[in-house]
This record gives C-alpha cells, structure tokens and sequence, in this order.
C-alpha cells in the first residue's frame, strides 16, 4: 500500500499531493503496450485512490483530472509513451495548481480578520488553517490558536507543534474541551475533507464545535480550495468506520467500539466558506458543489 492511501494523519491538502506523487510513480512504472490498456489500468488505478481514500474529495477531483488528461489524449491518438508524458505533465501542473491554490485561501482567511492577536480555534490538523494562520503571522500580526487534540490520532498536536514552532503562542486542550473554550476566541477556522451541497466534511467533533460556536456568536468558517466541491450525492464520497482497535484495543465483553475519524457539519452553521477569490455563503457554496460532479466512472454507485 501507498502513504497516501495509508495516510489518516494529515491534512487533505497534503493528502493529495500525496497522491499526485503516487500517481507519478505509477505511469513511470506503468508497461501497457497501448493506449486503451493504459486507459483501463489508470482507471483501475484511480478507483483503488478513491476507495482508499473516500472522503477526501481532493482525490476524486484530481482522480477526475487525471481521467480527463486520458481520455484527451486517446481521442488524439496519441502513441503510450506520448500520452505518459502528457499524464506526467499533468500532475506537476495540477501540484503547481494546488499549492498555488492553498497560498489563495490563505491570503483570502487573512483579510476576515480586523484584530491584531486575534484568537483562532480549530481542530485536527489542516495544512490550509496551518498555513492561513502563519500568513497572519507574516501580515504583522500576532494570531494565537487554540487547538483540540484530535482523537483518536491524535494528529491536533501536530498542528500544534507545527504553529508553535512557527512562533505562535498556542493553547492544545481535548476535543471535548474546545466548545467549553470557545467564548474566548474570534473564530473557528475549520479544513474541509469536502465540501457538499448538505455541508462541510471534517474531522469528528466539528459539529459539536460549530454549534458551541453559534452558541456563543462566534464565527464559523471553512478553508477549502474549489477542488474539494462536490455534489452530496456523489456515490464514491463517503464516511466509513476506521479501525476499533484505535479506541479500544481490547475491548470489555459486550462492548463494540465505533471509529469514525469524519461527520458533516451543516452549511447553515457556517458563516461561510474560504476559497481562492473570496468567501462563498452557504446557498452560493451549495450551488457550487452541484455543479462539480464526477465522471460517471468514477462517481460511483
């Protein structure tokens, strides 16, 4: 197996130039001797990503992509070698996309806030918000953040770690702490796994915490680039159970453990949701996902 489809610690952003290196290392390796079979073992290979990955909407976009980059180059007829170099060709440019990307709704995150030290809470381990966060930094700034632990990987405390060594001060308390907390920040920034014409995908405790925050007239926002847009209905997108033994690994008699690492937080508790060139309200961020389906072959059923 792949670190990127292995992979349950970092951030979706990362995730995805994850399996653009994969994907990478695959048409190098590839040996089909014509374009058709290559056709065939690149979607095979796409929908093992997604299964592998099936919350994560930046994978079935960038799985989408690359489908497309194929199909292009087989109605050009393009000889196996060529239409390699084009696939190649194509995850650097969608990396150089995605990053370049990231940097824009980081930019954009920046221009909501009007405070010097501003207090920002999140959770789990976004590289969007991580990198949002160090832009107000670099913008003269002093944010500080408060962060939940995310169980049960724990991967919150490397967010964390990795603000803190950026030079923010920074306050980690359990995720069950963090609605408590919340009266005493400015905003909410959360990742997004996906985003949906019903909500935002994210890490467990999500919801809680946007309706903690609503609670306490605090603002909700998403950071997501458009390539994690999607229609709620898309087969292939889904929430799956994780392992058990990551809560309990040997469990009282009776007791059956259930690991979700993902929940849906409603549109409608967000203020709205931070793309490249601005924020999208809930009815806007909506229509956009239904206009970003998947390829009927890789949507699923």
């Amino acid at each position: 197996m792949t670190r990127a489809s292995t992979d349950r610690d970092s951030g979706s952003a990362d995730i995805g130039l994850g399996f653009l290196a994969e994907l990478e290392s695959w048409i190098a390796t590839d040996t089909s001797g014509s374009a058709p079979a290559l056709r065939s073992a690149l979607l095979r290979r796409l929908r093992q990503a997604q299964a592998d990955q099936p919350s994560m909407a930046l994978v079935h976009q960038l799985a989408a992509r690359a489908l497309q980059v194929a199909d292009g180059g087989a109605a050009r007829e393009q000889k196996v070698p060529e239409l390699r170099t084009e696939l190649a060709r194509s995850c650097e440019a969608e990396r150089a996309d995605l990053i370049a990307a990231g940097e824009a709704v980081a930019r954009t995150a920046v221009e909501l806030l009007d405070r010097r030290e501003p207090w920002i809470a999140t959770l789990s381990n976004s590289g969007t918000v991580r990198d949002a966060l160090c832009r107000v930094r670099d913008s003269g700034r002093e944010p500080r953040a408060l962060c939940a632990e995310g169980r049960p990987r724990l991967e919150g405390r490397r967010l964390a770690t990795a603000l803190a060594a950026a030079g923010l001060p920074v306050w980690l308390v359990a995720d069950a702490a963090l609605p408590l907390l919340l009266s005493q920040v400015h905003a909410l920034w959360i990742g997004a796994d996906a985003v949906t014409d019903r909500g935002v995908i994210n890490k467990i405790g999500s919801f809680a915490t946007a309706l903690a925050a609503r609670e306490h007239s605090v603002p909700v926002y998403a950071l997501a680039v458009r390539k994690k847009f999607l229609p709620a209905g898309t087969g292939a997108l889904k929430i799956v159970e994780m392992p058990p033994g990551e809560l309990w690994e040997e469990p009282a008699t009776g007791v059956r453990p259930r690991n979700l690492y993902f929940e849906v937080v409603p549109l409608e508790l967000l203020r709205g949701v931070v793309v490249e060139d601005g924020v999208l309200g809930p009815t806007e961020a909506a229509i956009v996902a239904r206009e970003r389906p998947l390829p009927e072959e890789l949507a699923g059923g």
